[in-house]
């Protein structure tokens, strides 16, 4: 009986090890492979970390998949932290709030329907950069500039894995679980 409860330990810690690793190589490829000419990168662990609040909460426990979805933004945003030029913990910070806010705000929809997961990752992306802005950014002047030359490239680039990330997330969490 006491032999099974450290091995459950080790067990969920090699896991989480395990995510943060995979979050982070996810990462490096964000900010490397995933980044146009004009500096624009698909956000793909924001995309991921919503897909798997989204999934989580359409299972039998909601409260532990939201859960789930804000660790996979805090490893990923701590990764992208890590990785790059922006104060540490701004993106860990601006994904958890995207995460929790929609997340909190899409629970109650059926993520089966494409139109949810897009629409969730478009607030959510808008959330985020919203976020990085007001944390690491000068104060702006000419918010509705930003929103067209910032915000709503990153929102058209965050739709593009959209529906295919949910797919994956929702056959990760059916194949867990």
């Amino acid at each position: 009986m006491g032999d099974t409860q450290p091995r459950r330990i080790e067990e969920r810690l090699a896991r989480e090890l395990g995510l943060a690793l995979v979050l982070l190589a996810l990462a490096l490829v964000q900010v490397t492979l995933l980044t146009g000419l004009a500096g624009f990168s698909v956000p793909i662990l924001l995309v991921l970390a919503i897909a798997r609040a989204l999934v989580g909460a359409g299972t039998a426990e909601p409260v532990r998949g939201l859960m789930r979805g804000l660790w996979w933004a805090f490893y990923g945003g701590l990764a992208l932290d890590v990785l790059g030029t922006m104060p540490l913990g701004s993106h860990a910070i601006a994904h958890l709030l995207a995460v929790a806010l929609v997340g909190l705000a899409a629970r109650r929809f059926a993520v089966e329907r494409p139109l949810v997961p897009l629409l969730a990752v478009a607030i959510g992306t808008v959330i985020y950069e919203g976020t990085l802005v007001l944390i690491a950014l000068p104060a702006i002047e000419d918010w509705r500039t930003y929103g067209l030359e910032v915000v709503a490239p990153s929102v058209l680039l965050a739709l593009i894995p959209t529906l295919p990330a949910v797919a994956i997330v929702h056959r990760l969490v059916r194949a867990d679980g």
